[in-house]
């Protein structure tokens, strides 16, 4: 059986934008990026960050890169000098192969397949370097944009968990998907 591998200095090249590591040059442009209502909306965050909040959190995700085993993969997804969005990895379970994988784009940049593109270099990593053997997702039931995502990247729905994740004193419910290595690089059925 293979074991989890920790990745370090992260650089996914894709189509339309590359996942890369965050620098501290990203924080003004993220702040901005999480303040943007439609995303703040989706936010599991209590309050919208403030940049001191941003820029710290950008440091603490740099430094827990280094970490061993490393348990999450914060990354930027940058079009050129363009931050478009980010995407996130986290190993749930080192034993059991497991993981977990999240993304946001900025709203200038909806529709355009970026979100696909993202999770499917997710995936990439989480599969093909990480050595995952489950990876799952979550999306709210109604954010129909989000289940096309997941969907187009080859995540299977899996039911919903309600009451799920409590937001800004509202419980949400969790419309579930996963994928298996083996769904992935054999066709899945």
């Amino acid at each position: 059986m293979t074991p989890v591998r920790s990745v370090r200095a992260v650089h996914l090249p894709g189509a339309r934008c590359t996942l890369r590591e965050w620098t501290d040059a990203d924080a003004p442009v993220l702040h901005a990026f999480l303040t943007e209502p439609a995303v703040a909306d989706g936010l599991l965050d209590d309050d919208v960050p403030t940049l001191d909040a941003v820029t710290a959190a950008v440091a603490a995700w740099r430094a827990a890169a280094g970490d061993e085993p490393r348990p999450e993969y914060r990354l930027a997804a940058v079009d050129g000098d363009r931050l478009v969005g980010l995407g996130v990895l986290a190993v749930t379970s080192a034993e059991h192969r497991r993981g977990e994988i999240g993304y946001a784009v900025r709203t200038s940049y909806q529709g355009g397949g970026l979100g696909t593109e993202i999770a499917a270099l997710l995936l990439d990593l989480a599969f093909t370097r990480v050595g995952l053997h489950r990876v799952e997702a979550t999306t709210r039931p109604d954010n129909v944009a989000s289940q096309r995502v997941l969907a187009k990247a080859g995540l299977r729905p899996e039911g919903v968990s309600r009451d799920h994740l409590l937001v800004r004193g509202v419980w949400w419910d969790s419309a579930r998907y996963a994928i298996l290595a083996t769904d992935r690089f054999h066709g899945g059925d």
